[in-house]
């Protein structure tokens, strides 16, 4: 046999077998579509219901409140006879306390009460230019008068240290911003003249 004869065979066996599988394998999915569509799944829902007692809600009826008869306290004429006898020193839980008097007393006099001249409010003076310039410090005295209202009054230099830098103009124009609490002598307020105050001036 020669060689072209085998090949040829070959080939035909092959060709056949090769068919045969297609023929099988068509025949297999076939076969499962059918029995698919017959048998078509169903998904069923889960669903659990969870055992339940019913309630009724019933608001509860609050019982009236019974009405208390305000009870009228007992005389009591025997506590009230031994009041009445007791001595006329005897301190009365009856008696009304005199609050003018203890007013009085704890305030010492009331609006009587004497009081001294004090200063309740001290302006900050201008720093003289000329000083502040060089890192010069001083002071100055002014002597003024305290009115009965507390203002100032003809403030007039008495001294300043050193002289010739303006310590002592700048001190008069803030002597006349002083507050003071007046001079109270018997309930009056009274003027205090030839008062003195100092202000300094120093270079931080």
């Amino acid at each position: 046999m020669t060689a072209a004869a085998r090949i040829a065979i070959a080939t035909t066996a092959g060709a056949v077998i090769t068919f045969a599988l297609l023929v099988l394998m068509f025949s297999l999915i076939a076969t499962g579509n059918q029995a698919v569509n017959e048998h078509k799944a169903r998904k069923i829902a889960d669903f659990l219901q969870p055992e339940r007692q019913l309630t009724q809600y019933v608001r509860p009826v609050k019982p009236e409140r019974p009405e208390v008869a305000e009870a009228t306290p007992p005389a009591l004429p025997a506590v009230r006879e031994q009041l009445d006898a007791a001595p006329a020193d005897a301190i009365s839980l009856f008696a009304q306390p005199n609050l003018r008097d203890s007013l009085s007393v704890g305030l010492g006099g009331g609006a009587n009460r004497d009081s001294d001249y004090i200063p309740v409010y001290v302006p900050q003076p201008s720093y003289p230019p000329g000083a502040q310039s060089e890192g010069v410090s001083g002071y100055a005295v002014v002597r003024l008068t305290v009115t009965t209202s507390g203002a100032i009054r003809n403030p007039v230099l008495v001294e300043e240290h050193p002289a010739h830098y303006g310590f002592g103009a700048a001190a008069v124009k803030a002597a006349y911003k002083l507050k003071y609490n007046p001079r109270v002598v018997n309930g009056q307020p009274r003027e205090v003249s030839g008062v003195t105050y100092k202000f300094t001036f120093q270079i931080e």
